[in-house]
């Protein structure tokens, strides 16, 4: 029976000595309060004394000796050597209360230690590199205040160019941080060795479905050039954007390297995207109503990297039927392109209705600018009433058009602009049932100030001339009115009207909008905006219409989500509001 009593009375000292450290703790935990101390070096003391868990320890003595610490571990790090600290202690907390007591320490953190001398040695190919040269321009000024922090960032920036240049033997011959605390003075002492720099060998494909040839020209780099990761990123990016691939990952093969020449070979994994991609939506705009959309898409039908798609929308005042395929060309699969689309277009829409089919062919070339170009040619038969006018118009007529969009700042962008630019052109010698020619111009611009307030312009030009107006189709006529046209009218409400009093559309037209929005919190915006201008056939005879209101913006993931309502301004004709929904991007 004595083992057993024995061991029995070992728990029970254990079981005192926990219950015992329990009621210390609760009864003498501590915090700390940090004065005497602004900005950088308060932010730093306090992070450090958070890293370093003194909030665990119940003994007053070890406490102090831990924040001391830790007071001069974070001053130490921005400069500060000789700080002179200063301990009171608060009451203890009355009996049974779980507030911990307070431990203030009051700092002065003296005269900080001042960079006297930073140099930089370069040995190898980044000697005669003038992107080092450019980096030696960060090193501390005399008479700084030493940092740290920045001592060790500038050593990543080092290291960090260096692996973007492909120096990828590079390292430090000489590290040192040399600080006198009776002087206050501290000296950078870096030098780096970079060895040779490397070069891109060739470029190699696995895994994927499309011709190599057609990869090739995706490549910004060629065989032998100096390495650089931004054409390497750029190369990922190429092959992203051609929509082939769900993923596609290009990275130096240091196994295959030619290390006596300082060669690298690039090899690439692709993994082709799925062959069939189906979307479907739903959406809602006051102009258009509720809208139902649908698309099957194949971004890859043949190993030259054909697509094809076939898109329809479905609402109530319109529902259309679109197919395209397109067609890269190998020298420039990104920039150059064929597209042949196919399509049929329902409208029911105020006074017009019509039933459209189309056909086209259209050479695309994507300039380095950001400029899009393209050259077409179309054919259209278009069975339509406008008015108290029916007619059925068969048209071939060749296109011309610009375009650009930039922008900066995610779906909601703080900067940007659009602009768009076409001319359309049938005679009857090709073909076309009449001779017209269309010109149309839209443009927006963004623009942000103080980081809360948005600008937002836009405005749209068009002319047709043509002897046989009547038979132009409806779709080419201009009508204004509306969310992106003017708002306080309805959608295409305004053109000029024919002897019976329906819409006939106008041979020009002319709009414009201003837009200022403020951000009240968060993703939300508060709007004001005015719109003005006219469908007409007669620019120098007109009396613009302008609409002006308020709104809100929500900004969503997927673009802003609109909320208006506007009214006429000095237009007796029309005195009503007219609200406004929509979701979609502003260029």
């Amino acid at each position: 029976m004595m083992p057993s009593i024995r061991l029995s009375a070992v728990f029970v000292g254990l079981f005192c000595i926990v219950l015992g450290a329990t009621a210390v703790h609760a009864a003498d935990a501590f915090s700390v309060k940090v004065e005497g101390l602004q900005g950088d070096l308060k932010s730093n003391v306090e992070a450090q004394l958070a890293s370093m868990g003194i909030g665990s320890i119940t003994i007053e003595g070890r406490y102090r000796a831990r924040v001391r610490s830790g007071v001069r571990t974070g001053l130490r790090a921005l400069g500060y050597y000789d700080p002179q600290l200063k301990f009171s202690w608060g009451p203890k907390p009355a009996e049974g209360s779980r507030n911990p007591r307070e431990l203030t320490v009051v700092v002065t953190p003296g005269d900080p230690v001042k960079v006297m001398g930073a140099e930089l040695s370069l040995e190898g190919d980044a000697a005669n590199d003038p992107d080092f040269a450019v980096l030696r321009k960060n090193l501390p000024k005399k008479g700084s205040v030493l940092n740290h922090g920045e001592y060790e960032d500038f050593k990543k920036s080092v290291q960090s160019l260096a692996t973007r240049k492909g120096y990828f033997q590079g390292r430090f011959t000489k590290n040192e941080l040399g600080v006198s605390r009776e002087r206050r003075e501290a000296y950078w002492r870096l030098a780096y060795d970079s060895g040779p720099r490397w070069h891109f060998g060739p470029v190699s494909f696995s895994g994927g479905q499309i011709d190599a040839d057609m990869l090739e020209p995706l490549v910004p780099f060629k065989d032998g050039e100096p390495y650089a990761a931004p054409k390497l990123a750029q190369l990922n990016e190429n092959l992203a954007d051609t929509g082939w691939f769900s993923s596609a990952v290009v990275a130096p093969d240091f196994k295959q390297a030619d290390v006596e020449n300082h060669i690298v070979p690039m090899s690439g994994a692709l993994t082709p995207r799925k062959g069939n991609i189906i979307e479907t939506g739903v959406g809602y705009s006051t102009d258009a109503g509720p809208r139902f959309t649908g698309k099957w898409e194949k971004p890859w039908v043949n190993s030259r990297g054909h697509s094809l798609s076939f898109a329809s929308t479905v609402s109530g005042k319109e529902q259309t039927m679109d197919a395209s395929y397109k067609m890269p060309l190998q020298k420039s699969p990104l920039e150059e392109f064929w597209l042949a689309q196919g399509g049929l277009k329902h409208t029911n829409l105020n006074d017009t209705k019509s039933m459209q089919t189309s056909l086209a062919a259209t050479r695309y070339w994507n300039m380095e600018d950001g400029w899009q170009r393209s050259i077409g040619l179309h054919w259209l038969i278009d069975n339509f009433t406008q008015g108290d006018t029916d007619a059925t118009t068969m048209l071939v007529y060749p296109t011309i058009a610009f375009n650009r969009t930039r922008s900066r700042g995610g779906s909601m962008p703080m900067w940007g602009d659009s602009q768009r630019y076409s001319l359309d052109i049938a005679r009857e010698l090709w073909g076309s049932d009449i001779n017209f020619w269309a010109f149309n111009a839209q443009g927006a611009i963004i623009r942000s100030y103080a980081a809360r307030h948005r600008l937002i312009g836009r405005y749209a030009f068009g002319w047709i001339s043509s002897s046989s107006f009547d038979e132009v189709p409806p779709d080419m006529r201009f009508f204004a009115g509306g969310d992106r046209s003017i708002r306080g009218y309805d959608y295409k409400s305004l053109s000029p009207r024919d002897a019976s009093g329906d819409l006939r559309g106008a041979k020009r037209l002319l709009t414009a909008s201003l837009e200022y929005q403020f951000n009240v919190t968060g993703s939300w915006w508060g709007a004001a905006f005015v719109d003005t201008g006219e469908a007409v056939d007669r620019l120098d005879s007109t009396h613009f219409k302008t609409g002006a209101g308020l709104g809100i913006r929500w900004q969503s993931p997927v673009g802003p989500v609109k909320l208006d309502i506007a009214r006429p301004i000095g237009d007796p004709d029309h005195k009503g509001f007219a609200f406004y929904i929509g979701l979609g991007p502003e260029l």
